[in-house]
C-alpha cells in the first residue's frame, strides 16, 4: 500500500473514491430512517467539500493557486451557514429566523466562488476575449430576465415583509444571477474542457437549479422541508469537492492553444434562446391583446432571420479563415520540403487539407522529356512518361483552370491519370512567370465553389513556386557537387579514367601529369592499351567485355602494369565499373592507385619470410614446401626425390676463434660452394646455425645422390681464407630417398631421416655420408630412449656398484683392495652392461654426475669395510674415470672433497 502512495496512483483516482463515499453517504441521508434528514451528516457532507479542495490543492498544485484558496473560502462559508442553520433548531430548539446570521454567512459566499471563477477566467484567457465576453454577457441578461420576473421582483413587492427582510430575498437570487454570469464567462471561452471543468460547471448548475427552485417554493409557500432541495445542494458541495480532486484540475488555468471564438450552432442557438426571453415574456403577459402579440411574434421572426443571415456571413468567413490557414500552412510545408519529392508530397497533402481526404489527387510536370505524373494522393504512383494525346490534352489546359466531369475528360487522359468517372475533376495550370511548367488536378465528389477554386488557384501559384525553387535548388547543388566532384578529381592521388566500348579514353583526371608524366590531350582520344605491357592487354579486353547484358554495376579490381612516360614501369591496381548505361557517364570507370612501392615492400616481406638472412638461401619453411611438393610430383610421374642434410664439423671452433662475422662468411662461401655443386633442378637450403639441406629432385637412384654428396664434401674441403686465416671445412651428411612407386615417406619424413642419417655419419666418421636405413631410425629411436631411462635411472637409484677383490702380490707382503664396477639394473631391461650406457652417458654428458655419483658410493663403501675389517695396511679401492676433463669445479671434484677417506 504504500508503495502506491509513493508512486502516486492513488492521486488519479482519489476524486472517484470521494465521489463514491459522498454518494453513500447522500443515499443514506435520503432514505435510510435512522439517519434520514439528519444535520449532522449533510454538515459533514458540506464539510467535506472544502477540506477536498483543499487536499486537491495540496496534491495537485495548480498555478491558479489563489483562485481554488477562494473556493475554499466561499465552500467553508457555505458550511459554516448549513452549521449554523441545521443546528439552531437542535441547540435553542427554536426555528431559525428571517434573515438571520447564517443568512448573512450565505450571502458572502457568493463574493468568494465569484472571484475565484474570474481568476481562472483571467488565466484561461491572458490576451482577452471580447467576443466571449459579449456572449456571455448575453446569456447572462438573458437568463437573469428571468430570475428577475419570477424571483427579484416577486421578493421586492411582497407584502408583509420589512426592508431588511425583502432586501435578503433579493439578494439571493441576485448572487445567483452574478455566480450564473461567472459560469457562462468560464463555458463560453476557448480553455481546455478537462473532466473538471465539466465537474465544476455541474457544481455550479447545481446549485443555482435548486437556489431557483427553492426561492420559486417559498414565494408559493410550496416548501416543506423537502429532501430533494437538500439533494440539490449535496450535489453542490460534492461535484466541486470532486473538480478539485480530480488530476485535471491543474488544467483548468491553462490558456487556450486555439484563442479564436468559434461560433458554433450550439452556441448560435443559446444566443438566439436567451434574445428571444424577453419577447417570449412579453408574449406570454399579453396572451389576450393580438393586436400585441402580432407585433411581438414578427419582431421575433425578424430577428431570427438577422440571425440565421449573420450566422451565414460567419460561416462563410470561418470558411475563408480555414482556406486561409490551411493555405498558410501549405506554404509553411512547401517552404519547409526537403528536395522536389518533399514538395510533390506538401501539395499533394495540401490540396487533401482543403478539398478532404477522400481527393484524388495528381501533380503532372512539363519536362524535356516529356509530360510526367510525379505525385498522386493514392498507390498510383509516379509515371515517367504519359502518352502524346493525354500530354496534349493537358498541355492544352494549362492555358487557365479548367472544371468538368471527370466523365468529360478524355479516355486517355483518364486511364493514365487513374481518375474515377464519378466526381468532378478541377485542372489548375502550374506557371512561372507566364510560362507553364505542369497542371494539378483535384477530384472531389461535386463542383467546389468558387471562393474553393480561388483558394486552388492560390494554392498551384505557391506548388508552381515551390517546384520551380527545388529545381533550382537542386539545379544549384548539382552544379555545386559537380564542382566539388571536379576539384577532389583534379587533386586525387589515383587516376580516373573513362573509357568507350572500344577502349579510348574519353575522359582522364589532370593526376595522370602527376603520376604518369603525361599531359590530359595525349591520353584522350587514344586507346588505353598504349600504356600497357603485353602480357596485361587481354585483361583490358576482358574488362571492355563485361558480364552479359553490360549492365553490372559491381566494382572489380585488376592489377596491371603501366608505363611511365619516362619509360619505367609502374604496378597499379585497378578498380573498374561498367557505367556504360548510366547517362551521365556513358563508359567503363576505371580508378588506378599506383602499388609499386606496397608490390616491392610485399615481395621483400615474401622474400624475408622464405629465405636465410645470411646465405639468401631457402629456409626452412621453404625448403620443406618444396619438398612436399616433389614428393607429390613423384607419386604422379614416379620419380625419385632425395634430401640431403649437412652439418658443418666443428664449426663453433670458428666462431670461437675468428668472430661471428668471420662465421658467416664461412656460411656465405658454403652456400655458395653448395649451390655450385649441385644440379640446376635442386634447392639448396640454410636451417640455421651450420645446418644445411639439399633436395635432390628427379635423381635416378641412391648411387647419383651419392655421387652428389662426394661432390660436395670435396667442394667444401676446400681451403677457406677469411681476413688471412685460412679455414678447412668438413662436413657430415646424411641422405634419404623417397620412391615415388611405394609412397615410402612423406616430406618430413624425409627430412627427420636424412638428418638421422647425418647424425649417423657424425657419430661414426666426420667427413662422411650415409645413406639412410630403417634400422638406423630404430637405432636412433632407441638411443632416445635409452638416454631418458638413463636420466631417471639416476633419479630412481637404478644403479648399482659392485665391487671386484683385487689382490697384489708384493714379495712378502700382499696389498689387499677392491674395483668398483658399475652396473645399471634395469626394471625391464634387466642388467644392463656399461658397455651399453657408458658410451651413451659421455656423449649425453650424463658421465658427470654418474661418476661422483660412484665415487660417493665406493668412498662410503670403503669407509664401512675399514671399520668392519681393520688392518694395518688400509683397504683400496679403485674407481674407472671417464676420460672427460674434470675442472676444478667439476662435481666428481667437489665429491671427492666431500667424501670421508678409510
Amino acid at each position: 500500500m504504500s508503495l502506491s502512495l509513493r508512486g502516486g496512483g492513488w492521486r488519479a483516482n482519489v476524486w472517484a473514491w470521494y465521489l463514491f463515499g459522498s454518494v453513500l453517504l447522500a443515499a443514506a441521508y435520503m432514505f435510510v430512517p435512522a439517519v434520514k434528514g439528519s444535520g449532522p451528516l449533510i454538515n459533514l457532507l458540506g464539510l467535506s467539500s472544502p477540506v477536498a479542495i483543499a487536499v486537491g490543492l495540496r496534491i495537485h498544485k495548480p498555478r491558479a493557486r489563489a483562485a481554488w484558496m477562494l473556493f475554499v473560502v466561499g465552500q467553508f462559508l457555505y458550511f459554516a451557514g448549513d452549521l449554523y442553520t441545521y443546528s439552531y433548531p437542535k441547540l435553542l430548539g427554536a426555528d431559525v429566523g428571517f434573515p438571520s446570521l447564517g443568512d448573512g454567512i450565505y450571502l458572502t459566499v457568493y463574493p468568494a466562488l465569484v472571484a475565484g471563477l474570474l481568476l481562472l477566467v483571467r488565466r484561461r484567457n491572458p490576451g482577452g476575449d471580447r467576443a466571449a465576453v459579449i456572449d456571455s454577457w448575453i446569456l447572462t441578461v438573458g437568463f437573469a430576465l428571468l430570475s428577475w420576473v419570477f424571483l427579484v421582483a416577486p421578493n421586492i413587492h411582497l407584502s408583509g415583509l420589512s426592508l431588511l427582510a425583502k432586501s435578503v430575498s433579493a439578494a439571493y437570487p441576485l448572487g445567483d444571477i452574478l455566480l450564473l454570469a461567472a459560469a457562462i464567462r468560464l463555458a463560453v471561452d476557448a480553455g481546455k474542457r478537462a473532466p473538471a471543468f465539466y465537474l465544476l460547471v455541474g457544481s455550479i448548475v447545481s446549485l443555482l437549479a435548486v437556489d431557483s427552485a427553492y426561492a420559486y417554493a417559498l414565494l408559493v409557500n410550496g416548501y416543506h422541508h423537502q429532501l430533494s432541495f437538500d439533494a440539490g445542494w449535496i450535489a453542490y458541495y460534492v461535484l466541486w469537492g470532486a473538480a478539485a480532486l480530480h488530476p485535471s484540475m491543474r488544467s483548468l488555468d491553462q490558456p487556450a492553444a486555439d484563442a479564436r471564438t468559434r461560433l458554433t450552432p450550439l452556441r448560435l442557438s443559446l444566443l438566439a434562446l436567451a434574445c428571444l426571453i424577453a419577447p417570449g415574456i412579453r408574449f406570454m403577459d399579453e396572451l389576450g391583446n393580438p393586436d400585441v402579440l402580432v407585433v411581438i411574434v414578427a419582431s421575433a421572426l425578424l430577428f431570427l432571420l438577422v440571425v440565421s443571415r449573420m450566422a451565414g456571413l460567419v460561416r462563410h468567413e470561418e470558411r475563408r479563415a480555414s482556406h486561409e490557414l490551411a493555405l498558410r500552412r501549405a506554404g509553411v510545408a512547401l517552404v519547409a520540403a526537403a528536395g522536389s519529392d518533399g514538395v510533390r508530397d506538401a501539395a499533394v497533402h495540401a490540396v487533401r487539407a482543403l478539398l478532404g481526404e477522400k481527393t484524388a489527387v495528381r501533380l503532372i510536370l512539363f519536362t524535356p522529356e516529356g509530360v510526367e505524373l510525379v505525385a498522386s494522393s493514392d498507390a498510383l504512383g509516379r509515371r515517367p512518361a504519359l502518352s502524346a494525346k493525354a500530354a496534349d490534352w493537358l498541355r492544352a489546359t494549362s492555358s487557365g483552370t479548367l472544371s468538368l466531369r471527370v466523365a468529360d475528360a478524355p479516355e486517355d487522359v483518364r486511364a493514365e491519370l487513374g481518375l474515377d468517372l464519378d466526381g468532378t475533376a478541377c485542372f489548375l495550370p502550374l506557371a512561372v512567370r507566364d510560362e507553364p511548367r505542369g497542371v494539378l488536378a483535384a477530384v472531389t465528389g461535386s463542383r467546389p465553389q468558387r471562393e474553393l477554386v480561388h483558394s486552388l488557384e492560390a494554392l498551384a501559384s505557391q506548388v508552381s513556386l515551390a517546384v520551380e525553387g527545388a529545381a533550382l535548388a537542386e539545379n544549384l547543388h548539382r552544379q555545386k557537387s559537380e564542382a566539388r566532384f571536379g576539384s577532389l578529381v583534379a587533386h586525387a592521388s589515383d587516376l580516373i579514367t573513362v573509357l568507350d566500348a572500344d577502349g579510348i579514353v574519353t575522359y582522364q583526371s589532370p593526376s595522370v601529369a602527376r603520376i604518369l608524366g603525361y599531359a590530359v590531350e595525349e591520353i584522350e582520344g587514344q586507346s588505353f592499351t598504349r600504356l600497357l605491357r603485353d602480357a596485361d592487354r587481354p585483361r583490358l579486353d576482358k574488362v571492355l567485355e563485361g558480364p552479359p547484358g553490360n549492365s553490372s554495376l559491381e566494382t572489380r579490381v585488376v592489377e596491371c602494369t603501366l608505363r611511365h612516360r619516362d619509360g619505367t614501369w609502374l604496378q597499379f591496381e585497378v578498380q573498374h565499373t561498367n557505367l556504360v548505361q548510366d547517362e551521365h557517364v556513358r563508359g567503363i570507370v576505371l580508378n588506378s592507385r599506383d602499388v609499386s612501392e606496397r608490390k616491392a615492400f610485399e615481395d621483400q616481406l615474401a622474400h624475408q619470410a622464405f629465405h636465410d638472412p645470411v646465405t639468401d638461401l631457402a629456409n626452412r619453411a621453404l625448403f620443406a614446401d618444396r619438398v612436399q611438393h616433389a614428393v607429390r610430383r613423384s607419386l604422379r610421374g614416379g620419380a625419385v626425390v632425395g634430401v640431403m642434410f649437412i652439418d658443418l664439423d666443428d664449426f663453433k671452433t670458428v666462431n670461437d676463434s675468428l668472430g661471428h662475422a668471420a662465421g658467416d662468411s664461412v656460411l656465405k662461401e658454403v652456400a655458395r660452394r653448395l649451390e655450385e655443386a649441385v644440379r640446376p633442378s635442386d634447392t639448396v637450403a640454410r636451417f640455421g646455425g651450420d645446418e644445411f639441406a639439399i633436395l635432390l629432385d628427379g635423381v635416378r637412384d641412391s648411387q647419383e645422390a651419392a655421387a652428389v654428396a662426394g661432390r660436395v664434401l670435396q667442394a667444401l674441403e676446400a681451403l677457406i681464407e677469411i681476413d688471412g686465416k685460412h679455414v678447412y671445412t668438413r662436413s657430415s651428411i646424411g641422405i634419404c630417398m623417397g620412391d615415388g612407386d611405394t609412397n615410402t615417406y612423406d616430406a618430413e619424413e624425409l627430412l627427420r631421416n636424412a638428418d638421422v642419417a647425418m647424425y649417423m655419419a657424425k657419430r661414426d666418421s666426420k667427413g662422411s655420408y650415409r645413406l639412410f636405413e630403417p634400422t638406423m631410425h630404430e637405432r636412433v629411436v632407441e638411443r632416445l630412449e635409452l638416454q631418458a631411462e638413463l636420466q631417471q635411472a639416476i633419479e630412481l637409484e637404478q644403479l648399482e656398484v659392485y665391487y671386484q677383490p683385487v689382490v697384489r702380490l708384493n714379495g712378502e707382503y700382499a696389498n689387499y683392495g677392491v674395483e668398483a664396477l658399475l652396473r645399471w639394473n634395469h626394471p625391464q631391461r634387466g642388467l644392463v652392461p656399461p658397455l651399453h650406457f657408458i658410451p651413451l652417458a659421455e656423449e649425453t654428458g650424463l658421465i658427470i654426475p654418474i661418476g661422483a655419483w660412484v665415487l660417493r658410493e665406493a668412498c662410503r663403501q670403503g669407509a664401512i669395510l675399514h671399520r668392519r675389517f681393520p688392518r694395518p695396511d688400509a683397504l683400496t679401492i679403485s674407481v674407472n674415470l671417464s676420460a672427460k676433463p674434470h675442472t676444478a669445479g667439476s662435481p666428481l671434484r667437489r665429491s671427492s672433497s666431500r667424501s670421508p677417506r678409510p
